[in-house]
């Protein structure tokens, strides 16, 4: 017998249940997919999406970031990369603290006008975000994100990397360059922009050879600790 379609909602669920004690357990489930997979796809796809949020937000979180590096020029390959961000995250992160290092590798070729446009909608967007740290460019792009305000003079990190390890702070000091950055209306001034790091005893040591790589700091940068423990960590 057909469930009318205005039966009162007790009235269909007494109905519907008085058919189901009438079938055989094979023939329940085919009357029930029959009738009601459209709601049990929609019930599963609802799960799926509630288990992954719970997933994500409660049971697994994603580590927060202690430093990220966006590594804007000059292909190396991924061991490569990993072997960097292993290093400082082991020393960067305590072991009972929900926290990576991000290195991001972020290449793209030569005049194309597309791939250019690309990087400064991504660049600019990750920095309004306060994603970024520290970049690792050529000379020539960290020219250009200082006139245009990606990076920031690093004089006060400087210093302090001089009053916490001198010893890296003397290598440092070598490997110091300068950059033109933007102080008023037309106006420009020549302060330190980066550090070079192509030849740093930490890329020998993890054999990463660059020619010409320096490493600044993004104007949005908030992790200043790990940046200052990063940077002697380069030089040590």
């Amino acid at each position: 017998m057909e469930t009318p379609v205005n039966a009162p909602f007790k009235e269909k669920v007494r109905l519907e249940a008085a058919k189901l004690r009438e079938m055989n357990f094979k023939s329940k489930l085919e009357y029930i997919w029959e009738y009601y997979k459209i709601h049990i796809v929609f019930i599963i796809i609802a799960l799926f999406i509630i288990f992954s949020l719970l997933n994500t937000w409660v049971f697994n979180p994603a580590p927060d970031t202690a430093l990220f590096i966006s590594w804007n020029r000059g292909y190396v390959p991924d061991e490569q990369i990993d072997r960097l961000k292993d290093y400082l995250e082991e020393r960067l992160v305590e072991e009972d603290v929900r926290e990576e290092v991000v290195v991001s590798p972020f290449f793209f070729t030569g005049d194309d006008p597309v791939s250019i446009m690309a990087d400064i909608q991504r660049t600019t967007a990750m920095l309004a975000a306060g994603m970024i740290d520290l970049f690792i460019t050529d000379q020539a792009l960290l020219e250009e994100y200082s006139i245009v305000g990606y990076v920031q003079p690093l004089d006060q990190i400087l210093t302090a990397i001089q009053s916490k390890n001198p010893e890296a702070y003397s290598r440092i000091e070598e490997n110091i360059v300068t950059a033109l950055f933007e102080t008023g209306e037309d106006i420009t001034e020549s302060k330190t922009a980066g550090i070079k790091i192509s030849g740093s005893p930490l890329f020998s040591k993890l054999g990463i050879f660059r020619q010409e790589l320096y490493i600044s700091m993004s104007i949005t940068a908030e992790r200043i600790e790990n940046i200052i423990d990063a940077l002697i960590l380069f030089f040590e």
